[in-house]
């Protein structure tokens, strides 16, 4: 490695690479992460339950014509027929996800500050619940609201799990609690640890919300949505979107794991987005959101990160025989978006020859995919697919709109014309290794 490059390596290690550790383990961010990612099966239920309800089909422009087109013009009559059947699943998970966002988040908090003292998790996770409910859904007429219980409320979501717990926490430092005696079964001494926490939290809360509508007109998730909306705008942009690429692929360079640390970051903006995106495509509103999960699994990381799925297939039929080899480990796990063979075994990490193209392809993957969206190509993904779904189908799917295959197919041999230069140049130089071994 040249002076230069070892220099560049040593700047990502002692300038990057602390500040991206820390930010991993910061106990907050740490429980918004996990808090949300323990909601993705709910999400998946809610995805399919929109696949079903909204087949890829414009009856206005569609003739049956041949078989398949008749198929989905019966499926869109069904569909249409049986809408609230079909959509209730929906509404009983991404539609109130952020309900359970607060509970998890919570969650996830207190079990990490139950390393540290005596806080009963699930009590913290139910003092949530309530809080979030009584200021996000307050119920009239025998019927709760579900305006802010769906991506509307997930920021508030977020911020009254962290805020609950804290309060919870300050008060059982101070001693604010009711101690039950020895011998009382853990459940309910939890219970009754819990209430006085649960009773200021929820008089706190409350008493805001009050003020707030009182004095601005707005309850707390109005308020924080409004404040919001400039982030959410910039967080939808491809500036945003490019930085973060560069700082998650930088980190994975210098060997750490850019996506995790990176995806306490983009995790609450890619939920929000596709939670958004779901609740219009349900009202027959416009979606308003480019950049979500989907997008970034399926396109700008096609094939994990750095976008390496078309450098396995490069790999496969290299005339070094390293480099054959890991294309043949890493391309079936690179199909499903895991790519730490190829990382590890080209290796990629801390190898100056593939530095550039790691950055670059999914940079240019990131453009070629938001402006696809932004001109109207290809439509915006409103159903959440797991991230380790092929793309070829995963993206067809998040959007359904066949046309993201095209996307999807356009970028990946995009990929190979960028990294293929850079492959050759790496292969010459193995190849050379190997042959200079075996004189040896």
């Amino acid at each position: 490695m040249s002076e230069k490059n070892s220099n560049f390596v040593n700047f990502l290690e002692e300038r990057l690479m602390p500040v991206a550790s820390k930010l991993s383990e910061q106990r907050h961010l740490k429980a918004i992460r996990d808090g949300i990612m323990s909601t993705v099966g709910l999400t998946i239920i809610g995805g399919i339950s929109l696949i079903i309800a909204f087949p890829p089909v414009d009856p206005a422009r569609t003739e049956a014509t041949n078989i398949f087109k008749k198929f989905l013009l019966g499926w869109y009559s069904w569909a249409s027929a049986n809408m609230d059947a079909i959509l209730t699943p929906y509404n009983m998970t991404m539609a109130i996800m952020a309900l359970f966002a607060a509970m998890a988040i919570a969650y996830s908090l207190a079990k990490e500050y139950q390393k540290q003292m005596e806080i009963d998790p699930l009590s913290s996770a139910v003092i949530s619940g309530v809080v979030f409910l009584l200021i996000s859904a307050p119920a009239a007429d025998d019927s709760i609201p579900m305006t802010y219980l769906d991506a509307k409320g997930l920021f508030t979501a977020m911020i009254v799990g962290l805020i609950t717990v804290e309060i919870t926490r300050i008060l059982l430092v101070k001693g604010v609690s009711i101690k039950m005696p020895e011998g009382v079964p853990p459940a309910v001494s939890a219970s009754f640890t819990a209430l006085v926490p649960m009773i200021v939290n929820v008089i706190l809360f409350y008493a805001v919300n009050l003020i707030l509508l009182r004095t601005i007109g707005f309850n707390i998730p109005q308020t924080i949505m409004k404040a919001l909306t400039p982030a959410l705008n910039a967080a939808d942009s491809l500036w945003f979107i490019l930085i973060i690429i560069i700082i998650t692929h930088l980190l994975w360079f210098a060997g750490v794991h850019g996506a995790a640390i990176m995806g306490t970051i983009t995790a609450p903006f890619f939920t929000q987005n596709i939670m958004a995106n779901a609740a219009q495509r349900v009202l027959g509103q416009p979606m308003e959101f480019i950049w979500t999960e989907p997008l970034w699994a399926m396109v700008v990381v096609l094939g994990g990160s750095g976008a390496t799925l078309a450098l396995a297939i490069l790999m496969l039929r290299s005339k070094s025989s390293q480099l054959k080899t890991v294309g043949r480990i890493g391309i079936l796990p690179g199909l499903f978006n895991i790519n730490e063979p190829i990382l590890f075994g080209t290796p990629i990490i801390l190898n100056p020859m593939m530095f550039i193209p790691f950055i670059l392809v999914p940079c240019i993957n990131g453009i070629v995919g938001y402006l696809a969206i932004k001109i109207g190509l290809i439509g915006k993904a409103y159903v959440a697919v797991p991230w380790t779904t092929p793309a070829f189908i995963g993206m067809p799917l998040a959007t359904m709109d066949w046309k993201a295959f095209i996307l999807v197919l356009v970028v990946f041999f995009l990929d190979m014309a960028i990294y293929y230069p850079f492959f050759k140049s790496y292969e010459r130089l193995l190849l050379k290794e190997e042959k200079a071994g075996e004189a040896i």
